[in-house]
């Protein structure tokens, strides 16, 4: 595979050799199966690259949503990277193109394509996806494993909105949901108050929050922005010396450089912080429960999740504290995952 940005050119030898499966590649030992809905931008590769480079997890599925950038973007970006990592056993369904609602809105931020202006060669890359669509492979694969499965969530909430609606159920047949979005001070990133997984589908969110039960850990923006990592460790890990590294130090640099720009005090990857929480749980430092549900109406509000710290939404004491928010993420341990990813075998 080549891949281009800006003359950077990233030749990999893994697709013309064997793809290695997961019992090859890593420890037969799977404690934790995943499900992971991303709309694949960077920080859902560097999160997935986490997932497959760790020994005890087992990804049963991939699945896509609209969100960073368009379905198609993410579909091929997520096979791509699938490649890459020598892991193309791991399944890749394609799901919802827009918000329940039917709008669309993508970011700009992780550059053209999704993958920090890394470009594909014309590949078909159509062949690699499942034809089941993703909402079904979902349901079908939590009936599989009753109880068993960890969502992570890494994207707008349209696919996991819709299996619920098609099966009221899916939440109770679930062991977890870990999920990167929503905000905790009001602080937004892509409005005012709005952070981007929710605002994009402020509906799929709602119906998430509200339906899904207590099984939710969230990471939102705000402590994604309070749990960065040393700019000197994020520089050396950029240049891992590997056919991972390579491709992660492509995919990254635009970031990197708009992070650097802005005088950020050190480097942040959302996604991989929510993914650190469900593959080593001691990455947790501090958390706390809360009643959260989102803002559909407002003006200037709408997405915003909402924190019922002092019992005033209707119902009060009667609500469940059904969102477990973490507030205290132990860099390190993120660190040490993302140090794996790029030197997995």
């Amino acid at each position: 595979m080549k891949f281009s940005s800006s003359g950077f050119q990233f030749h990999s030898e893994k697709s013309d050799s064997k793809i290695k499966t997961h019992s090859e590649s890593s420890s037969e030992m799977t404690t934790m199966k995943l499900i992971i809905d991303v709309d694949t931008g960077v920080d859902d590769a560097h999160a997935l690259m986490m997932a497959l480079a760790h020994p005890n997890a087992q990804v049963l599925a991939i699945t896509c949503v609209n969100g960073n950038t368009t379905l198609d973007n993410v579909c091929t970006n997520t096979i791509k990277l699938l490649q890459v990592c020598g892991r193309n056993d791991v399944p890749v369904y394609r799901g919802a193109e827009s918000s329940l609602l039917g709008t669309q809105c993508l970011s700009t931020y992780h550059g053209q394509g999704g993958l920090g202006d890394v470009l594909l060669q014309a590949d078909d890359w159509s062949e690699y996806l499942k034809k089941q669509h993703a909402v079904h492979a979902l349901i079908e694969l939590v009936n599989k494993y009753p109880g068993e499965i960890t969502l992570v969530t890494l994207a707008p909430l349209t696919n996991i909105a819709l299996a619920l609606k098609l099966d009221p159920q899916f939440g109770k047949k679930l062991k977890q949901v870990v999920m990167m979005g929503g905000n905790i001070h009001g602080v937004g990133n892509i409005t005012v108050s709005g952070e981007f997984n929710f605002f994009v589908d402020p509906e799929a969110a709602f119906v998430v929050l509200n339906e899904i039960g207590s099984l939710i850990k969230l990471v939102s923006w705000e402590t994604c922005n309070e749990n960065i990592t040393d700019w000197a460790w994020a520089d050396q890990w950029m240049n891992t010396n590997t056919d991972v590294g390579r491709f992660n130090k492509a995919i990254s640099t635009k970031g990197f450089r708009h992070l650097k720009n802005i005088n950020s005090a050190g480097f942040r990857s959302c996604d991989s912080m929510a993914m650190a929480t469900v593959l080593e749980p001691t990455s947790v430092r501090s958390s706390e429960r809360h009643f959260c549900t989102v803002e559909l109406k407002g003006d200037h509000t709408r997405g915003q999740m909402i924190v019922d710290r002092h019992k005033l939404i209707a119902g009060g004491e009667n609500n469940e504290k059904n969102v477990e928010i973490v507030t205290k993420i132990d860099t390190e341990i993120v660190q040490k995952l993302l140090t794996a990813a790029v030197n997995m075998k």
